[in-house]
């Protein structure tokens, strides 16, 4: 997060407040525990660390775009997330809010595109990058600036 911190500081977004918070269940996950108890953890650290703040955007990597899409933000960005690995349900909830979108690498082959693409609700807006992995830093650049063009692209925000 603190590549793609300093990225869209280069696009502008000097002035802009970050919080990158480093979630221990997520970081370093307990392997004994099934995914949706790893969640559970994550999300609790995330609403212990947010209060009763809720952020303008909210971006998540892998594990971390699952806990995005559930944020309380009014516009929460999800890239390269295992939606596969959750109760169709949870996503369901996540869908019925708008504001949710989808960056998914083409090359990634942690969180393969296909498969994890086709179990989300159809509405649910999705940006393929054909040769983005789960190498992040590689194509952060890219990232980026897709972050950037979401933001823009809803001047209500």
């Amino acid at each position: 997060m603190k590549l793609l911190e300093q990225c869209l500081r280069r696009l502008g977004w000097e002035e802009t407040t970050y919080l990158r918070p480093t979630l221990s269940s997520i970081n370093k996950p307990d392997p004994e525990l099934p995914m949706e108890r790893v969640f559970v953890q994550g999300w609790d650290e995330l609403n212990v660390l947010l209060g009763t703040k809720v952020p303008h955007l909210t971006i998540g990597f892998s594990f971390g775009g699952l806990l995005a899409s559930f944020s309380p933000s009014p516009m929460r960005l999800s890239i390269c997330s295992p939606w596969a690995r959750i109760p169709l349900d949870a996503l369901h909830r996540a869908a019925s809010r708008e504001g949710w979108q989808i960056l998914q690498g083409g090359a990634d082959k942690v969180v393969p595109a296909e498969e994890h693409l086709a179990v989300l609700p159809a509405h649910i807006a999705r940006t393929l990058d054909p040769e983005g992995s789960h190498d992040f830093d590689a194509w952060m650049d890219r990232i980026a600036l897709w972050v950037v063009h979401q933001w823009e692209s809803h001047p209500s925000l």
